[in-house]
């Protein structure tokens, strides 16, 4: 399982590097890095449950810089990875830097909307953004009202297969279609 995170900065982030890197290693073990003018990329490859967002208002409150940070979903492979950060750095481009401090698939869905739907649906419904069956599972369930019994009457399918199908699509996706905010930007990305 492969993850990263991107941290921007307004200014050069060469200068603040080093402190960056050490406060981040205190968290998480970093695989690798990598880093430009303006961003750094940091690997890893474990789950953690770390508020970055904290993590990021205290170091810009230390080093005096905006900042932002865009954390990944997990990765099975590190081709998938490295084509999914590609066109998150060309998606970052078009959210205002000031706007949000903290970035993850579910605010680049809510900032970008429908502008860019047919980049963002590959890159959150990953292996299932051809797989019509798995659609139009979460789509009937979403119109259901998020009704179990009914959904899977519709679908003609077994209560716990509808289940064990939504919760399949979580573990892939990250977001879970049984959370109204997560429903609901799936749903539009979807319909």
């Amino acid at each position: 399982m492969y993850r990263y995170l991107i941290i921007e900065s307004k200014h050069d982030i060469n200068q603040d590097l080093q402190v960056i890197l050490s406060m981040f290693s205190d968290f998480i073990h970093i695989e690798s890095y990598s880093s430009d003018q303006h961003a750094l990329c940091i690997y890893y490859n474990h789950d953690t449950d770390i508020p970055f967002k904290d993590i990021m208002l205290n170091m810009m409150s230390d080093i005096l810089s905006d900042l932002r940070i865009y954390v990944s979903y997990r990765f099975d492979q590190k081709d998938a990875l490295e084509s999914h950060q590609k066109s998150i750095k060309t998606l970052l481009k078009d959210i205002p830097f000031t706007k949000y401090v903290y970035l993850d698939d579910k605010v680049l869905l809510l900032a970008l909307g429908t502008t860019h739907q047919s980049i963002l649906k590959p890159l959150i419904l990953r292996k299932y953004k051809s797989d019509q069956m798995m659609i139009d599972t979460i789509k009937t369930y979403l119109e259901t009202d998020q009704n179990m019994s009914s959904a899977s009457k519709i679908l003609y399918v077994h209560r716990n297969t509808l289940i064990q199908r939504i919760d399949k699509f979580e573990q892939v996706t990250g977001f879970d279609v049984k959370i109204f905010i997560d429903a609901y930007l799936i749903y539009h990305l979807i319909r």
